[in-house]
């Protein structure tokens, strides 16, 4: 487990595996993005973007990029030998909230306010779109969370609907999960194609939905240290999940 050094307050937005002993993660509360030492604990590095950072993804060739609300910008990172610099950032017309690399060339970025997802080129170039109005009802009411599988299957969080929405590489909605389980879904991660782990907040519970069979079924909760998980991220060689709760004197719990 590690904490916030001393007293420091930190509100973990998102979190992504660098590698078996590197994690980013955005603190919004700060203002920054670091590089934490998932071994030993510590911060490596650390940036202040323009604003305060969201939804986080690992690119290719050693970046990675950070969405800022509050400015409607897409901010990339370089990571250099446990360095953060900022590199250049993309304008997007709306506010947004998570991010997920898709490719080598393209990202899918979701907002709210008006619920919607697009996938786009790293130049910013938007290529597919839906949302409330192409669906012609209330899909989307606060989508957050992405992850993108190997098969190229997109899933995302939506809290305000309480439901698991999942795409096809065109933005084509295939299918919407709904559990009793899912009652506050955020974080998203993919371990395989028909294995995801969700951090359900005001459950205190990570659930497995397995797209598969369409189950959601509860892994840990309250007894297991979860409370008010909201990011979650996966290292697939060290078989370790490491959840960020919301807000408070943050701690990032690891399970292995």
């Amino acid at each position: 487990m590690m904490t916030s050094s001393g007293e420091e307050r930190i509100d973990i937005r998102d979190i992504a595996v660098v590698s078996p002993s590197r994690l980013l993660v955005s603190d919004w509360t700060n203002y920054t993005l670091r590089l934490v030492d998932s071994v030993n604990g510590g911060v490596l590095s650390q940036v202040s973007p323009p604003s305060c950072p969201w939804g986080v993804c690992l690119l290719g060739g050693g970046g990675t990029a950070v969405v800022l609300r509050s400015v409607k910008k897409i901010q990339c990172v370089r990571i250099n030998s446990d360095r953060l610099s900022l590199d250049r950032s993309i304008d997007v017309k709306e506010a947004p909230v998570g991010i997920s690399a898709f490719d080598s060339s393209n990202i899918v970025v979701s907002y709210y306010n008006p619920g919607r997802v697009e996938m786009m080129t790293m130049g910013g170039r938007v290529i597919d779109a839906m949302d409330n109005r192409k669906t012609g009802k209330q899909v989307f009411n606060y989508p957050y969370f992405i992850a993108t599988t190997s098969n190229c299957d997109i899933f995302v969080s939506d809290c305000g609907t309480c439901t698991i929405i999942q795409m096809d590489r065109t933005l084509r909605i295939t299918r919407t999960f709904t559990s009793p389980t899912l009652t506050s879904p955020c974080g998203i991660v993919s371990v395989s194609t028909d294995q995801l782990l969700v951090a359900d907040k005001y459950s205190h519970s990570i659930v497995v939905l397995n797209p598969t069979n369409g189950t959601v079924t509860p892994l840990l909760g309250q007894a297991d240290g979860i409370q008010k998980p909201r990011a979650v991220a996966w290292c697939t060689s060290s078989k370790k999940l490491y959840v960020g709760r919301d807000g408070g004197q943050t701690t990032l719990n690891v399970f292995a």
